[in-house]
């Protein structure tokens, strides 16, 4: 798995690294990305699943820090995706969520004050031993099987949405206003 989605994954790693996360609109930026990448995904996944447990308790974080960064930009992104495998969502989820204790550091570095305080998506702790149960999850597919490259497609299809979103401008967010009648 790791072997086939490594272009893919080196690919959005180095694009979504090179967002400054420790400046106000990068941080910005980084969090609308994902954002909207984990609403799509939240929206695949099955309702109180892990993968939709773990996607909206993000997303909550994410927008208590764009509450915070005063943000009203969002990033609308298009998916072809459907019934993506669980097993890639979690694969996906998790690696970001290893991504983000490596990013950390860097997001620490922030001297602006509003950026210090957007605190909430950095400090999500991971599930203690979650990512090695992906791992041994997908150790135990066998690779020829069509499963193993279905898990390996919707992976490169979810990592494809991360990098269409990186590329899509960010909208003014115009609250949504209730009509009288």
């Amino acid at each position: 798995m790791k072997n086939e989605t490594h272009a893919d994954h080196e690919r959005v790693d180095a694009l979504l690294s090179s967002v400054d996360i420790a400046t106000c609109d990068g941080f910005v930026r980084f969090l609308s990305i994902h954002q909207s990448c984990f609403m799509v995904m939240r929206d695949l996944a099955p309702c109180e699943s892990p993968a939709w447990s773990s996607l909206n308790e993000m997303l909550h974080r994410i927008d208590d820090d764009l509450a915070v960064l005063g943000a009203s930009e969002s990033i609308h992104v298009v998916s072809d995706l459907q019934n993506p495998d669980q097993l890639a969502m979690e694969y996906v989820i998790e690696g970001s969520r290893l991504g983000s204790k490596i990013l950390r550091s860097r997001w620490l570095t922030a001297s602006d004050p509003t950026v210090q305080q957007a605190t909430a998506y950095f400090s999500l702790a991971s599930v203690p031993g979650r990512w090695r149960d992906v791992c041994d999850q997908l150790s135990s597919i066998p690779t020829e099987s069509e499963r193993a490259q279905t898990i390996v497609e919707d992976t490169k299809m979810l990592f494809a949405l991360f990098y269409t979103a990186a590329h899509e401008p960010v909208t003014d967010h115009l609250p949504d206003v209730e009509l009288a009648s």
